[in-house]
């Protein structure tokens, strides 16, 4: 097994949190784009529901001059049926838009999910690099205490001589 330098590790972990971070992001645009999506669907279908209410509340109204009334509520009829289908076709739209949104949510999640282990690896690293500086700076405080210690040593010596 090959073992890197601590530097060349906290390094690839600070890349990795990065790629992690930045995909986290884009996972946020994307279910941005998705919820914007279901909205403009969502408002598409409420003006359609609304349009149609309006031509059935208007389905018996008097036909303008010169038209029979067979043909004019023929053609309203006709008219709410397809505004009908095309509820029908929005609605649709709007369960795949909302399906949409939860695999979005779904696969942010994950992303952040990765990204927070990412994290908690690099923040592990750079502890044990502070402890292992920690560790170090003891280590040498010691031997500079070692080396002042055996310095007043031969001092004391050289004066009982």
């Amino acid at each position: 097994m090959k073992r890197y330098p601590l530097q060349t590790l906290l390094q690839l972990r600070a890349h990795r949190t990065a790629a992690a971070r930045q995909l986290v992001v884009e996972r946020q645009r994307a279910l941005q784009e998705c919820i914007d999506a279901c909205t403009r669907v969502q408002s598409e279908l409420t003006g359609l529901e609304q349009d149609r209410r309006g031509h059935r509340a208007q389905l018996m109204d008097p036909p303008p001059s010169g038209v029979p009334w067979p043909a004019a509520l023929a053609q309203r009829e006709a008219h709410i049926d397809l505004l009908g289908e095309r509820i029908f076709g929005a609605q649709q739209r709007l369960s795949k838009a909302q399906d949409a949104v939860r695999q979005a949510q779904a696969s942010l999640q994950e992303a952040r999910d990765a990204f927070f282990r990412a994290k908690g690896r690099e923040d592990a690293l750079e502890k044990r690099r502070d402890v292992w500086k920690h560790e170090q700076r003891g280590l040498q405080a010691r031997q500079e205490e070692a080396v002042n210690e055996d310095l007043m040593q031969a001092r004391y010596m050289a004066r009982q001589q």
